[in-house]
């Protein structure tokens, strides 16, 4: 399992530019996209991902920031849509990736080349939780 905890550390590490932040009182929403190429064969198929140019990958992480000290995965219910330009709204199915010092919320998605896609991500602490919602676009493209 920690091999999968420092893939993603590098994962995102080379797309910290990419990754947005969204704070909300005391915790932050984190989003970000990236290509399901980047995974290794073996995390692709331990959690049910296909590795192909024409998949995405939207990551969603809650964390909670304590004073003095680094922020706090947080267990969130996580949910979220895709919509291309013409109006094609696809709902996004999460899987959890939770490694004790890191969770991640992983949902496919797919792409064509040269398209904006929208994307509306909302997070919850509990069912009975406010909403932690962000929007945001990407324009992706698929490598030849």
């Amino acid at each position: 399992m920690k091999y999968i905890i420092a893939s993603f550390v590098l994962l995102f590490s080379m797309l910290s530019l990419a990754e947005q932040v969204k704070s909300f009182g005391e915790y932050d929403l984190h989003f970000n996209t990236f290509e399901s190429t980047f995974l290794t064969p073996n995390i692709a198929q331990q959690y049910g991902f296909i590795r192909s140019k024409g998949q995405g990958l939207l990551n969603v992480a809650v964390t909670k920031n304590t004073s003095g000290k680094l922020p706090v995965p947080t267990a969130a219910i996580v949910s979220g849509k895709v919509t291309n330009l013409i109006g094609q709204i696809v709902t996004l199915s999460f899987v959890t990736i939770d490694e004790g010092d890191a969770i991640y919320y992983i949902a496919p998605f797919t792409k064509t080349n040269d398209e904006i896609l929208r994307f509306s991500i909302s997070a919850k602490l509990n069912a009975d939780a406010a909403p932690m919602e962000a929007s945001f676009q990407r324009h992706v493209y698929v490598e030849k």
